[in-house]
């Protein structure tokens, strides 16, 4: 992957991900980033029946699953989750021709995992998975219970696109750094999960719907603004490490798919979105002299309400996207023959210290 910092673009294997978000489908993205170049019918058929095929949980899962306690965090689940199936597997560690396999098995497992214990946590009867929807619609169907209509259906899909990769963030250095030491994929995707749910990365995706609930209304987002600014408060969903030259280029397209949910849903939804461009507005106006503009957050996070996920969920669904690029910057790795990442570290302490006997020391 390539950010262009100097143009504002970013680049999957070589393809605009504004193009890809705005016109391919989760399959061959997913093709794309684990093969290096776009799928041919042919192949995009097979990885779709491979998908498909995958998704149903082993029974032991299942029955773990229901036995966890109601109102753990989601991102928690999908982990733990992870790690069981890791010991169900009796070739976990034998690293070879199965790792492209036991990939894909956990790309299409993970939305299984999440949408079974939504539906175990509020009560409802488990939706199996369906091999007749695309991953995305499938998705959605598991978690509600009903087939999306074709605006949400896009709208989840291009946020999974969105969140599939993002360079050599946290996340995806965690997983090869575990990699590398020729330990199996599902270890390096369960620490790879435990680096997401930190505040400072995926887990504070779900906050910045708090900035656009707390603002509450357009005509008020200016003055939420220059209050926070005043305060020395961050604004969640505004800010990013790498953006300080331009918007996050991913915060255009998000932003339309946010006003087309917003406009097939009205109401509630409808005010949100608004206050969230009045908001970017004031911000822009206020704090891009420091480099401060919108980022994903901002628009994800409503896009995820909009389509019905409880807020808490936005980590687990962060997690669901990006384990495609995970696993490939593993496979990648280990095709590389990886070495063992091994930092240096520089000491700043103290040397030449002498041991003091113990009843000798203040």
């Amino acid at each position: 992957m390539l950010i262009d910092l100097d143009n504002g673009k970013i680049y999957y294997r070589g393809y605009d991900l504004t193009e890809l978000a705005n016109m391919a489908g989760f399959e061959e993205v997913t093709y794309l980033l684990l093969h290096g170049k776009l799928p041919n019918r042919e192949e995009l058929n097979a990885i779709k029946a491979e998908l498909a095929r995958n998704r149903e949980l082993p029974s032991e899962l299942l029955t773990l699953l229901r036995s966890l306690p109601r109102g753990l965090r989601p991102i928690d689940v999908l982990r733990l989750s992870i790690d069981y199936l890791g010991t169900l597997d009796r070739e976990a560690s034998s690293r070879g021709s199965h790792d492209y396999e036991k990939a894909l098995a956990l790309i299409a497992r993970a939305p299984t995992i999440v949408a079974t214990y939504h539906r175990l946590s509020t009560g409802n009867e488990v939706s199996r998975p369906r091999s007749d929807l695309d991953h995305a619609a499938n998705y959605f169907y598991m978690f509600f219970g009903r087939e999306p209509s074709d605006v949400e259906r896009r709208a989840l899909e291009t946020m999974l696109i969105t969140y599939m990769e993002h360079s050599m963030n946290n996340s995806a250095f965690t997983a090869i750094t575990v990699a590398s030491t020729w330990s199996d994929i599902y270890s390096a995707i369960v620490a790879a999960l435990s680096s997401l749910k930190g505040p400072l990365h995926g887990g504070a995706s779900f906050e910045a719907l708090k900035t656009t609930v707390e603002a509450g209304d357009p005509a008020k987002a200016e003055d939420y603004v220059i209050s926070k600014v005043r305060r020395g408060e961050k604004i969640i969903g505004f800010g990013h490490r790498l953006y300080k030259k331009y918007t996050d280029p991913r915060v255009n397209y998000l932003r339309t798919i946010a006003g087309e949910l917003a406009r097939e849903k009205g109401g509630e939804y409808q005010r949100l979105y608004e206050t969230a461009l009045a908001l970017e507005k004031a911000v822009e106006k206020h704090l891009s002299s420091k480099g401060v503009y919108a980022n994903t957050d901002l628009y994800a996070s409503l896009i995820f309400y909009t389509l019905g996920f409880p807020p808490e969920y936005n980590p687990a669904n962060f997690a669901i996207a990006r384990i495609v690029g995970w696993v490939a910057h593993v496979l990648e790795y280990w095709q590389m023959n990886g070495r063992l990442i091994r930092p240096t570290e520089k000491y700043v302490g103290p040397i030449g210290l002498k041991y003091v006997p113990l009843n000798e020391r203040p």
